[in-house]
């Protein structure tokens, strides 16, 4: 359902004539309860998070480059801003965007005006390696940050593929094993949990490895990024439960990145 249904305003970045600004999430103060005002008051407290992190001045480092020009209106940083608040409000596709644009704190902290989806798809498409390659590190970065920090002796790892089905014919879906959809082409990236800190990695973001071509042994498939900076920092051991159950034991070479 468009924005106009839902009682959003349309974007009007063709009537703008210099880029947009988000506000300080700092200076946003949370009042009294009123649910005709807002459904995402947490959105505040979260942009100052995220600010703390860093991971503003991160996106605007990284990704400034894909949307330079002097007419630009909507930043690149920006829309991926948007993009998390979204995803913070529990919408996990562009076309929520337009459901989102009728909350008033939503539109606030986007900089005043929540952007159209088309113009948000289009600036996902300037997306080439290079910057692909940069958001896959920054994700990297924040979310193994625990598992860097853990300084325990032992790291504990659960690995093992998952299914992701697909519809329709896409680059890197193979038949596989899938409980659900028999017979359908799907992505079976292979994960592994960290039990000491309950974190998810993988491989690498986006790859899919069918079932019957995934590896015996879980380190030859790919590289994990589990220790801390220095090497006295590192787990000095590090055992894995592989995917036909057999456990393993490994020495002091825990990959350092």
């Amino acid at each position: 359902m468009r924005r106009d249904s839902l009682g959003g305003k349309r974007g009007d970045g063709d009537r703008r004539s210099c880029r947009i600004r988000r506000p300080d999430p700092r200076k946003l103060h949370v009042g009294r309860p009123d649910p005709g005002l807002t459904g995402f008051g947490g959105l505040a407290g979260f942009g100052v998070f995220v600010r703390d992190l860093g991971v503003d001045v991160s996106l605007r480092d990284l990704f400034f480059r894909l949307k330079s020009g002097v007419l630009v209106v909507y930043p690149m940083e920006a829309q991926l801003r948007l993009l998390i608040d979204a995803a913070a409000a529990g919408e996990q596709r562009v076309f929520g965007v337009e459901a989102l644009a009728r909350d008033p704190l939503f539109v606030h902290v986007a900089g005043g005006v929540a952007p159209s989806i088309d113009t948000v798809y289009r600036d996902l498409r300037r997306f080439d390696e290079e910057a692909i390659a940069d958001l896959d590190a920054l994700v990297a970065e924040h979310g193994l940050a625990p598992v860097r920090a853990k300084r325990g002796p032992v790291l504990h790892l659960d690995v093992d593929p998952t299914v992701e089905p697909v519809f329709g014919e896409h680059e890197g879906a193979a038949v596989g094993y899938n409980p659900r959809y028999h017979g359908r082409p799907s992505y079976h990236p292979i994960l592994a949990r960290c039990a000491e800190t309950d974190t998810v990695v993988g491989p690498s973001c986006g790859q899919a490895t069918p079932r019957s071509a995934m590896p015996t042994h879980p380190r030859t498939a790919w590289t994990l990024a589990v220790a801390a900076p220095g090497p006295a920092a590192a787990p000095s051991e590090l055992r894995t439960r592989c995917p036909n159950g057999a456990g393993e034991r490994g020495g002091k070479g825990v990959v350092c990145l």
